[in-house]
């Protein structure tokens, strides 16, 4: 281009200065049309998608956090870092598939931005702080619209929201319109609040499904109790005038019967009176579980109460072919109601019976100890598995693979909640191979207080 010397400076030619002029224009026209495409990302770089983003995504979800109102737990956080670091701007920065959503901004009022057009998409692809001291001089960000326009970001620095598994589902950032660097100290911040971001997050994600467990299982219980409380209803008039009748005929000498028609009868009369006391007993749990259970309480002799107990029992301990031996040498009263404590004992002792071998003892013994009488019911059978020593006083529970001894899974969890209801406690102690002793203490009648 050819060029004149005016005033010692190289100066155009007229029709050189129209071309100049020209460019000039266009120049300038595409410089304003290249920052108004600026927002829409022009040819700025974006971050290459991290390898786990499904997973990543899936975990943000679960927290359930994206567009929720603001909250103060979050706020206070940007509000540290922004005043302690000295940025005028500081953002939670949630990255979805599509955007960066902000659940507490510090100085910024735009709700979410551009995935493409944020720093954090390139923090959550670091296991650390990201930190730019100046956007301009960095090929990633120099044509980002929040560093060309406004805000006129020059500072970044981002610690990723680092959720288990390694996923980073965000960051907590610090932003500055002047190039800067951070100390250590104002690292090793950031990174501590981001975890608490993280932690924060975790500890509502676990309150929820503690909350749907809790739900869940009130639900069922709920099917569960009302069902019983049908069956048990619908079965228990039937049966008991099933039984009335069998007892009848059992009780009979019906001439003429067959022997093996009197054999029948009286199996289905045993069998109907097994299904009674299940029916009985699901009721009686159903009502303590619901505390439905009204108790008649009077003054107790604890002698009077295991000698009855024991006799009702000899029956069925006779069929066994086990013998039961009282030592009760207590002289005590109780506040209770004996039915329901004979009910307890008649459990244990029916337990005890049932893992015993034949020709065995069960030993029914009482004594005191301080303010309260002791029970004890013991037997010789094989001891209680160590698997399944927490389990005992649920229902439905029975170890498996001893002497085929078969039960309701019932009867020691009425017992538990009947001395429980007494403000008593009830608890064992078993060896493998020589039998097992369930002890019970009851509060002594000057102990009761209304």
């Amino acid at each position: 281009m050819a060029v004149a010397k005016i005033d010692g400076r190289h100066r155009p030619r007229g029709s050189d200065r129209v071309r100049i002029e020209v460019r000039r224009q266009r120049a300038g026209a595409a410089s304003k049309s290249s920052k108004k495409a600026l927002p829409q990302m022009g040819q700025m770089q974006s971050a290459p998608i991290p390898a786990n983003e499904k997973d990543r995504v899936n975990r943000l979800t679960l927290y359930r956090i994206l567009d929720t109102p603001p909250e103060e737990a979050f706020d206070r956080v940007t509000r540290i870092v922004a005043e302690t670091i000295g940025v005028p701007i500081a953002l939670i920065s949630l990255i979805d598939s599509e955007r960066q959503w902000f659940k507490s901004k510090y100085g910024l009022d735009t709700p979410c931005a551009p995935r493409d057009a944020g720093f954090c998409a390139y923090t959550i692809l670091t296991d650390g702080l990201l930190e730019i001291e100046d956007a301009r001089l960095d090929p990633r960000f120099a044509d980002n619209p929040m560093v060309v326009d406004d805000p006129s970001i020059r500072f970044y620095a981002g610690a990723p929201l680092k959720a288990p598994g390694g996923l980073n589902i965000g960051t907590l950032c610090a932003l500055d319109r002047r190039p800067r660097r951070l100390t250590d100290k104002q690292r090793q911040l950031l990174s501590d609040l981001a975890d608490i971001v993280i932690d924060e997050l975790e500890l509502r994600a676990a309150l929820r499904r503690a909350m749907s467990e809790v739900a869940a299982e009130i639900k069922k219980r709920a099917i569960e109790n009302e069902f019983i409380s049908l069956v048990t209803h619908e079965l228990r008039t039937p049966l008991t005038s099933i039984r009335g009748s069998l007892a009848l005929l059992d009780g009979l000498a019906i001439k003429g019967i067959p022997q093996d028609a009197a054999e029948m009868i009286a199996i289905a009369n045993r069998n109907v009176g097994t299904l009674l006391r299940l029916v009985n007993d699901l009721l009686d749990f159903q009502k303590f579980e619901a505390g439905k259970m009204n108790l008649d309480f009077d003054v107790v002799d604890s002698r009077r109460l295991l000698r009855d107990t024991c006799e009702n029992m000899s029956g069925f301990a006779g069929e066994k072919g086990v013998r039961i031996r009282v030592k009760s040498e207590a002289k005590a009263t109780i506040v209770g109601d004996g039915a329901r404590l004979s009910q307890a004992l008649m459990n244990l002792i029916s337990n005890a019976i049932r893992f015993s071998q034949e020709d065995g003892e069960v030993v029914v013994e009482s004594d005191i100890r301080g303010e309260h009488l002791r029970i004890l019911v013991t037997d010789k059978g094989p001891g209680i598995p160590e698997a399944f020593r927490d389990q005992v006083f649920r229902k439905f529970s029975q170890a498996s693979g001893q002497n085929n001894v078969k039960g309701t899974g019932l009867g020691l969890a009425i017992s538990k909640a009947i001395i429980e209801a007494h403000r008593g406690a009830i608890g064992f102690d078993t060896t493998l191979g020589k039998g097992t002793t369930f002890h019970v203490e009851l509060p002594l009648r000057q102990t009761i207080v209304s």
